[in-house]
């Protein structure tokens, strides 16, 4: 297939044809089924008929610093899973709302603050916190997003207040995404050294082994980016009806993802009632089908993929 070169990227030209007819059918019901579409790969593609996050929602806020940025487009099922996210962690008490930064632009596409985020799939949250004496620090005071070194201490300008890397409620978080019905997650990128203290607190706390064996596979410092020491990058898998309109996938398929064909009605009930107005019914959701006979092998302190 020949490839041409734009402003916007790399486009397979067979892709044109699908783009095109996607934005004339989105939300029709004719080639799609009726929401938005993610197009192309994640550092290289579009979103039509997007599906928008509004700045403040149950258990989650977009500061004002990413509220300027205007980056808060993404597919359904993405907009879906930040909603729903927000919502379980509400219901722990953490003392402040979910920080929530950058998803897509409306129409998709590069921007001036990221290479990925072009389809729709990448959502960023800020890092949950807690300043010297344990007291949780709001997301709405936070500028810029704080880097944080390996003991779990800011990084940052001589005379800056430190604050520290709260394991316990962003544990809770990547546990809730590893957990959530609504949206399969790929990646999770975040620093080697700050995945080593989530995994290490899961770990001392008892938490499930199938959870943590997920999270150690979903927690992933990106080879050629930045380290994500100062936010938490999310990644969703394309929804089937994408897939075969144009979206690409960039990476492997985990354990997971072979079954999901089976959870499709599933992941719709559970769409449907975390875009809803009131808050969904609790959904029972077990533990990932993980190949449990693995996990003695499983090396949970220092484990890195690369």
């Amino acid at each position: 297939m020949i490839r041409f070169r734009s402003r916007a990227g790399t486009v397979l030209a067979g892709g044109w044809v699908a783009l095109s007819l996607a934005a004339g059918c989105a939300g029709t019901g004719l080639i799609d089924d009726g929401t938005s579409l993610s197009f192309g790969p994640p550092n290289d593609g579009a979103l039509i008929a997007p599906e928008t996050l509004p700045t403040a929602g149950e258990g989650y806020l977009i500061p004002p610093t990413w509220q300027k940025r205007g980056l808060r487009y993404g597919t359904h099922e993405l907009v879906g899973m930040v909603v729903h996210i927000g919502r379980r962690m509400q219901a722990y008490q953490l003392g402040r709302p979910l920080g929530v930064a950058d998803l897509s632009r409306e129409s998709g596409g590069p921007s001036a603050w990221h290479r990925s985020h072009q389809t729709g799939r990448d959502v960023d949250f800020i890092f949950y916190a807690r300043d010297a004496a344990g007291k949780p620090v709001a997301p709405a005071a936070v500028a810029e997003m704080r880097r944080y070194g390996a003991d779990g201490a800011s990084i940052g300008k001589a005379g800056d207040p430190v604050v520290y890397f709260d394991e316990k409620a962003n544990w809770l978080l990547v546990r809730e995404l590893v957990q959530n019905p609504v949206a399969d997650v790929q990646w999770i990128f975040i620093s080697d050294d700050l995945k080593q203290r989530l995994i290490d607190h899961a770990v001392a706390t008892g938490e499930s082994p199938a959870v943590i064996a997920a999270a150690a596979v979903l927690l992933h410092q990106p080879s050629h980016a930045l380290a994500h020491d100062d936010h938490m990058h999310i990644r969703v898998y394309c929804s089937p009806d994408d897939v075969a309109l144009g979206c690409e996938e960039v990476g492997p398929y985990l354990w997971f993802k072979k079954g999901y064909k089976y959870r499709d009605r599933e992941v719709a009930a559970a769409r449907r009632a975390a875009m809803s107005e009131a808050p969904p019914p609790p959904v029972p959701v077990g533990p990932r089908p993980v190949l449990m006979a693995a996990l003695p092998a499983l090396p949970f302190r220092g484990f890195v993929l690369r």
